[in-house]
């Protein structure tokens, strides 16, 4: 049998663990974070996994758009400055601190389209890779959202056919 205090205290941990979790229908990662593991799915398909960037503007650029979708997240300099050191360690320190503070300052947020753009992402590999969050250069936003209502329309056909043969009764 439980005293009232280890009840209330049982209550408390309840309603605190089911505070903790987040409503229905809402994102439980930020779109930066779903972001960053679809970048990282790219860069290791592209350059190999856990492979060091060569020193190019390319690689600049690509370490540019890491960079700015981890400030926004929380420890996100920390977590910038150790992407920055495994993948660019020819980037020196005062460099990378600097761009570090120019994403805090002023974080770039990127459309689908225009980060598709500037990574170079085709929508064969996009499907092969799973990429949700960020869009392809040769598949814009209408003709992607024409293709999620067409596979919708398909899959309500067979779901509605399955119901129809599966509920026809034999007199």
């Amino acid at each position: 049998m439980q005293t009232p205090q280890q009840q209330r205290a049982r209550h408390i941990e309840i309603k605190r663990r089911y505070e903790h979790h987040t409503k229905v229908g809402k994102r439980t990662r930020s779109m930066a974070a779903i972001r960053i593991a679809e970048l990282t799915r790219w860069l290791d398909d592209t350059y190999g996994a856990g492979a060091e960037l060569d020193p190019s503007d390319e690689s600049a650029r690509t370490a540019r758009i890491f960079i700015h979708h981890f400030v926004v997240l929380a420890d996100g300099n920390r977590r910038a400055s150790e992407w920055l050191s495994t993948y660019c360690p020819w980037i020196e320190r005062r460099d990378r601190e600097a761009m570090i503070t120019e994403a805090n300052h002023c974080p770039i947020k990127w459309s689908a389209d225009k980060l598709a753009w500037k990574i170079g992402l085709t929508d064969a590999k996009r499907s092969e890779l799973k990429i949700t969050t960020i869009g392809a250069v040769d598949c814009n936003q209408q003709q992607r959202a024409e293709r999620r209502r067409q596979a919708k329309a398909e899959r309500e056909r067979r779901r509605r056919a399955t119901q129809r043969s599966g509920t026809v009764s034999t007199i």
